[in-house]
């Protein structure tokens, strides 16, 4: 005998499982990187061209420029997100 609510709650644990392994392979793929360009910064922090441009100019990301392309270490936005972390204040 079949229990819809078991078949719908099974049904949505096995989506979650495939939906958390897909974000963890995401998340691997950016941060197995040892640099990644301007667009991937800005879409990570999900911020403007200008506001990246601003963060360069007051010095808050280290960044490399090669021509044209700027590019960042992964171990400098560590080290931007570490300087600027904020705790929780009780």
């Amino acid at each position: 005998m079949s229990y819809p609510f078991q078949e719908s709650l099974s049904n949505i644990e096995k989506r979650l499982e495939e939906l958390t392994h897909a974000v963890t392979k995401k998340q691997e793929r950016i941060f197995d990187k040892v640099i990644i360009d301007n667009d991937e910064f800005q879409k990570l922090f999900k911020i403007s061209p200008g506001t990246a441009a601003n963060w360069r100019e007051k010095g808050l990301i280290a960044y490399s420029q090669i021509n044209n392309k700027i590019v960042y270490k992964i171990e400098d936005i560590n080290k931007m997100l570490d300087d600027n972390y904020r705790p929780f204040k009780k």
